[in-house]
């Protein structure tokens, strides 16, 4: 098998499960209980909280567990959006559902005008966002890194922009943890949001990061555990798993030498006549490139015969019909739209991946039936 889908999910590490089978087997006490077992789950709790705190470079307080990432960002949105500070949301085009769906809720519940900046060529310009934040603006969001393309965006330039504001800034973190050497506070920001199945944790848990001194609007109410604002008994298994796999998978995925297998890759496709779909600064876990004259879905079916394993984008919009928002907004033609496909390394891949991933193209141009471009 040639796992190649690392930014739609990771494996998750052998840390993560035996952290995650201890809790569920042995530390499995309720972390509010008043007993031997429920300190040691609490316990638990909060050296998983210290662990994904160390890794995002912040302190443990600034922490809060949720249910996946998309919740952290629904969290932040929903909280965060005040109609008092001003009348405008601003995102990009090319932005996780997590975000772009959530602000037009936003929008649509609390009277606001939601306002995308362009992202042609792959990337948000900072002229246009610095012509659109003003003391008008109440919420921006931006990924730091794009799940399609890879594109790094200017997201520090951003906050930047957004500190001479009333407004408020949300960072989507989720694929550059563990990638990309950042702190929350270094971005500028007051809320980030990151999740553990990305980064050989378990699925079912995210977190959510806020700046001191900020308290969102909760979603979820209840017994008030994560600081009042995410209520429910935390899901220690899968708290536990995070806690293991934010400690050690920065240095998993340095040690696994992913430039050059993306490189080895790039050369590869372009010599097989492949276009890259290639934004201005990118994050080299993902790769997106488009297969001229063919489809992306009958190339998936191909590949995942030879046990290579891909996507044609964001896993979380698989079910929708039509091409990826994120590449239209990029302004790719209809023919490399396509067939566009996404490749994501992670730190259990190698060159033999690589190389399966070359034949399978290679095989899906001999194979497959070829369309007018």
């Amino acid at each position: 098998m040639h796992y190649l889908d690392n930014a739609a999910t990771t494996r998750p590490s052998e840390a993560a499960v035996a952290a995650l089978m201890r809790s569920a087997t042995v530390c499995y006490g309720n972390p509010s209980s008043l007993h031997a077992l429920g300190f040691e789950a609490e316990r638990e709790l909060r050296e998983a909280r210290r662990s994904v705190a160390k890794a995002l470079g912040t302190q443990p307080e600034r922490i809060v567990f949720t249910g996946s990432g998309t919740e952290a960002s629904n969290l932040a949105l929903f909280g965060l959006a005040d109609r008092r500070r001003g009348s405008k949301l601003i995102t990009t085009d090319a932005e996780h559902p997590a975000v772009l769906e959530t602000l037009r809720a936003v929008a649509q519940r609390g009277g606001f005008t939601l306002h995308l900046l362009s992202t042609a060529g792959g990337a948000p310009s900072l002229d246009e966002a610095a012509a659109l934040i003003d003391n008008d603006t109440a919420l921006v969001a931006m990924m730091l890194v794009n799940n399609e393309t890879g594109a790094i965006f200017p997201v520090r330039e951003v906050g930047a922009l957004v500190q001479k504001t009333r407004a408020r800034f949300h960072v989507d973190a989720v694929q550059a943890f563990g990638k990309l050497p950042f702190a929350p506070e270094g971005l500028l920001c007051h809320s980030l949001a990151v999740s553990a199945h990305k980064i050989g944790g378990v699925k079912g848990v995210g977190a959510l990061w806020l700046a001191k001194g900020l308290s969102p609007s909760p979603v979820i109410y209840g017994g008030g555990q994560e600081h009042g604002l995410r209520s429910g008994t935390e899901p220690m298994p899968a708290i536990a798993a995070f806690g293991a796999a934010a400690g050690e998978y920065a240095a998993r995925y340095a040690a696994a030498g992913i430039p050059a297998l993306r490189e080895a890759a790039v050369k590869g496709l372009l010599e097989l006549g492949c276009v890259i779909n290639q934004p201005p600064v990118v994050c080299p876990s993902i790769l997106n490139f488009s297969v001229p004259g063919l489809r992306a879905e009958p190339m998936l079916h191909l590949l995942s015969e030879r046990g290579v394993y891909l996507s044609s984008g964001s896993a979380c919009s698989s079910h929708k019909k039509g091409a990826s928002h994120v590449l239209t907004a990029m302004g790719l033609p209809e023919p490399l739209l396509r067939g566009a496909l996404r490749v994501s390394f992670g730190p259990d891949n190698t060159m033999q991946d690589v190389q399966a991933l070359l034949e399978g193209i290679a095989a899906c141009q001999t194979t497959l039936a070829r369309e007018d471009v």
